[in-house]
């Protein structure tokens, strides 16, 4: 009898320690299925777009340094080419007298961002009062017949191109800029001349403010005198 209750007690023994077995296999099973993890990081990434406009303005016409005299639109090519100078060497903007005839300006705009920009731009020239020869006191300036259009390069003339004259009006419209590219435009400005006398509808002084825009807002501008 005692033998018979020994091999019973042996028998429950084993099967608790069966079943404590199986309980931390599971155990374990469960924490390793919890602990086995990837993680990719690199894949799925990336940044905001920034955008940013710079300009630069130059003057090309350096030799023509004088204030304008009135120019026949028709003459308008001899002058940006120089061939109105009486030796025939190139004169830009000066006509057989050595007299100013025009200005040349190149408007560079640069997209210093790193995504596309559809920039718009614009010329507002517009006349200033100054200082007279005495400086005393104030001069008015007027500038009936002041024009400008832009240029197909810094020595031909667009025969298709719109003439403006003094307030705000267009250079470019929705000009594609890739990133970190730029677009050269160039202008010329230079007073019509109407065969009369003009002293009192053309005389003192001018300004320009050039200005370029892109879709999101950013923008930059600068400005020239005359």
């Amino acid at each position: 009898m005692e033998e018979k209750e020994k091999k019973s007690g042996t028998g429950f023994f084993y099967g608790v320690i069966g079943v404590a077995t199986l309980v931390v296999a599971i155990i374990g099973a469960t924490f390793a299925y919890f602990t086995a993890t990837a993680e990719d990081t690199n894949t799925i990434q990336g940044e905001a777009a920034n955008t940013g406009l710079s300009l630069e303005v130059t003057h090309l016409s350096t030799g023509a340094v004088g204030g304008l005299i009135p120019l026949n639109t028709t003459d308008l090519q001899k002058a940006v080419t120089g061939d109105t100078a009486a030796t025939g060497d190139p004169k830009t903007c000066l006509d057989s007298n050595n007299n100013s005839i025009c200005q040349i300006y190149s408007i560079k705009v640069i997209n210093e961002g790193n995504s596309i920009a559809a920039v718009t731009g614009t010329l507002d020239l517009q006349a200033v009062p100054y200082q007279g020869v005495d400086e005393e006191e104030e001069q008015e300036s007027s500038f009936a017949n002041l024009k400008w259009q832009v240029l197909t390069d810094s020595t031909t003339v667009n025969p298709g191109a719109t003439s403006y004259g003094i307030g705000e009006n267009p250079i470019a419209s929705n000009v594609t800029l890739n990133a970190e590219g730029d677009q050269t435009f160039y202008v010329v400005i230079w007073i019509d001349n109407l065969n009369e006398a003009q002293n009192s509808a053309d005389y003192g002084h001018f300004n320009g403010s050039v200005a370029f825009n892109s879709a999101d807002g950013s923008g930059i501008s600068a400005t020239f005198s005359a």
